[in-house]
């Protein structure tokens, strides 16, 4: 060291290396830090149960299909139902109840083989099945196709006691009781008192105005979806 302070070119150095060495190590204390990058997942989280990440009408596409196709069911009707029920929200609830895609009162569902409704699978599954079971009751009133399709999607609104109740007080009126249009102007009369005089009446009075609008509204709806997506 005393050799160093005899010698002044030497302190120098030493001096500039020392000031380097500090410089340098001030500059990385106060540098900024990039943050660490998390690596990419191998693959995508999975999907919901019964949701697909490819569709045309909703993400439950496939599930509808495949449920609507075993029941001979057109599935772009049966997303036109859903699409009115819940706007393919599965967590939808209603004030009495009704729940799931398809908005199933719980024990319908359970008659229709499912016991939760929170299930998309188990939603849809019963609501086909239940649709299934009101064309079969409606056939039997009703020969057209195109007849038969409203007076089911009424059913599976108003429920098939009020459907029934409406072609039987058609026929005591004397009116086409196997039109769907001609049944529904005379579904006004039945909100008066007077209807819980005959005896064909079995469900009381039924004012249907929602009824009566559900059926136009997913009609419009399953011709949208006919449009844009193949049988």
């Amino acid at each position: 060291m005393k050799q160093l302070l005899r010698e002044p070119h030497s302190l120098a150095v030493l001096l500039i290396s020392i000031m380097l060495i500090a410089a340098s190590a001030l500059a990385g204390a106060i540098a900024p830090r990039t943050p660490e990058v998390e690596p990419e997942p191998d693959s995508a989280p999975a999907l919901p149960r019964g949701m697909s990440a490819q569709y045309v009408i909703s993400p439950y596409d496939s599930l509808i299909k495949v449920y609507s196709d075993s029941a001979g069911l057109d599935w772009r009707l049966v997303s036109a139902i859903v699409y009115h029920e819940s706007g393919f929200d599965n967590d939808v609830r209603s004030r009495r109840g009704a729940a799931g895609l398809m908005q199933m009162m719980p024990s319908t569902a359970e008659v229709m083989g499912a016991d939760d409704l929170s299930d998309p699978i188990q939603s849809v599954k019963a609501g086909v099945k239940y649709l299934g079971h009101l064309r079969r009751s409606v056939n039997r009133h009703v020969q057209s196709p195109s007849e038969r399709l409203k007076f089911m999607l009424a059913s599976y609104n108003a429920g098939t006691g009020r459907i029934l109740d409406c072609i039987n007080y058609a026929r005591y009126r004397g009116v086409d009781s196997l039109s769907w249009d001609a049944v529904v102007e005379l579904i006004p009369e039945m909100s008066s008192d007077e209807i819980l005089e005959l005896d064909t009446i079995r469900f009381g009075k039924f004012k249907g105005v929602e009824t009566i609008a559900y059926v136009q509204k997913v009609l419009d709806k399953y011709e949208e979806y006919k449009r844009r997506a193949a049988k």
